[in-house]
């Protein structure tokens, strides 16, 4: 099971409300390939762990790295990346309901 965020760079703790290492559940759909080089398109409402938060030159700006587990156990899934450009953070991911 991963347990932490992979180490990031030049990357910021937080932004826009969200933290690194933050469970999200997703809002969109998410396709990316697996480390196998295997697809998989996973559907709104999973869950997502943010990766890294950096902030890139324009057009992209401020990007979340969010990884979809596809199997969390194996420590298999896809990772998605979501800049200004494609719209505020909040059309793609939310904050993580406690249960």
């Amino acid at each position: 099971m991963v347990s932490r965020p992979f180490d990031h760079r030049h990357g910021l703790p937080e932004a826009e409300g969200f933290k690194l290492g933050q469970r999200v559940t997703m809002l969109d759909v998410c396709v990316g390939d697996d480390h196998e080089d295997n697809e998989h398109t996973i559907l709104p409402g999973a869950d997502g762990i943010i990766e890294c938060i950096e902030m890139l030159a324009p057009p992209q700006g401020l990007t979340f790295t969010v990884w979809i587990p596809v199997n969390e156990m194996e420590g298999r899934g896809i990772v998605n990346v979501f800049d200004q450009g494609d719209g505020p953070i909040t059309n793609f991911i939310k904050s993580k309901e406690s249960p």
